[in-house]
Formats: structure tokens, C-alpha cells, sequence
């Protein structure tokens, strides 16, 4: 009798240990770090929310999930322009198919930009500082956009233009433009190459 409960307990922790699973490896927050390692990674609406991409070019080679610009928009105003996406071929994920975009003038060293300024597709008076998310996954696209009323920040926290890094932190609210939906972005960090 006493070897039957023993296989049972056994049973019994053997089923609690399968059903944990840590998360993928590339589902992991990436450190925050300040040396051009082209990573990028934040929480979204609580999740981990990683940049990475299978896509690839036309000629095979792979693309980069986290891209960088800085440069002059219109002398003598400097702008950052950050974009990472998130691509992947796993459908049921619900940020399978995803892109952050950060866009930061008058940069020129490290400091906060507050993201709350209104923007409508339409720049007149030059580039403004807003962050936007955007879903993919079902037509028509959802872009969520950073406001007056849905304000974020981005802290750069090097901005190196003879080694060409920037990195930083960031977290920001967006709402789709055309009301309703919302998506709340926390814990965001980035290191990348320009």
C-alpha cells in the first residue's frame, strides 16, 4: 500500500512540474545596457514585449528588428528617430506581428524628452516629439499614439556620435486616434547602433 501513494505523490509532482514553463529565452527582457548591443524591450500592458524579427530581405539576408537614426531634420534641428519590431511567425501571440516607433527631436545629448505633444500625420512647424505602437495582426492596422492626453517620456541615456549609441529608457500611454483603444507601455529600454 505504501508504494502506491509514493507513486501517486510522484505522479502528482511530476504533472506540477510540466506545468511551468519559464519563458523563451527570447521572450527575456533584455538588460538595460549602454554599449550599441541593438537591443530593444519593453513591457506592453504588462507583457514582455521583445524586438525581434525572422523577416528578410529580398536577397535572404536577415533584418534588423531595432533601427536608429539621428541626424539633422532641418539645420541646425537634430532628430532621433527609433523603430523596433516585433515579427514573428507565431500567429496566437498577441504581439506577433507588432512596431514601436519613438521619435525624438532636437536631440543632441542625453536627457528626457516628454512625449506629449499632438500628432496627427500632418507636421507643419517640424518634427514633434510622440512614441506610437502599432498592431499589424488583423486589417486594418491599430496605431496607438502618445498626446496631450496619453503623454510618455524618453530618458537618453548616452548619446554617442562618434561611436554611434544611444540608448535609454522609455514608457509611454498611446490611444488610437480614432478613440477607444489604448495601450499602456512600461520598463522600455533600448541600446542601439546609428
Amino acid at each position: 500500500m505504501s508504494f502506491r501513494p509514493s507513486l501517486l505523490l510522484l505522479g502528482s509532482l511530476l504533472g506540477l512540474t510540466q506545468c511551468y514553463s519559464p519563458p523563451a529565452p527570447e521572450d527575456k527582457m533584455p538588460d538595460a545596457t549602454q554599449t550599441g548591443a541593438n537591443t530593444a524591450g519593453c513591457r506592453v500592458d504588462g507583457l514582455p514585449w521583445v524586438a525581434r524579427t525572422n523577416a528578410q530581405a529580398m536577397s535572404g539576408a536577415p533584418l534588423s528588428a531595432v533601427r536608429a537614426r539621428w541626424g539633422v531634420v532641418r539645420p541646425p534641428a537634430h532628430h532621433l528617430s527609433l523603430s523596433f519590431d516585433k515579427q514573428i511567425d507565431d500567429e496566437s501571440h498577441v504581439h506577433s506581428r507588432t512596431y514601436l516607433r519613438l521619435e525624438l527631436p532636437g536631440i543632441t545629448r542625453p536627457g528626457t524628452v516628454v512625449l506629449d505633444q499632438r500628432y496627427d500625420g500632418l507636421v507643419i512647424n517640424g518634427p514633434i516629439a510622440y512614441a506610437a505602437f502599432t498592431y499589424y495582426q488583423t486589417p486594418p492596422d491599430q496605431e496607438m499614439r502618445t498626446g496631450p492626453a496619453t503623454p510618455g517620456r524618453v530618458v537618453v541615456t548616452r548619446l554617442d556620435t562618434v561611436a554611434r549609441i544611444v540608448s535609454g529608457t522609455f514608457e509611454f500611454t498611446a490611444r488610437n486616434p480614432s478613440g477607444g483603444a489604448t495601450v499602456r507601455v512600461t520598463e522600455g529600454r533600448f541600446d542601439c547602433k546609428f
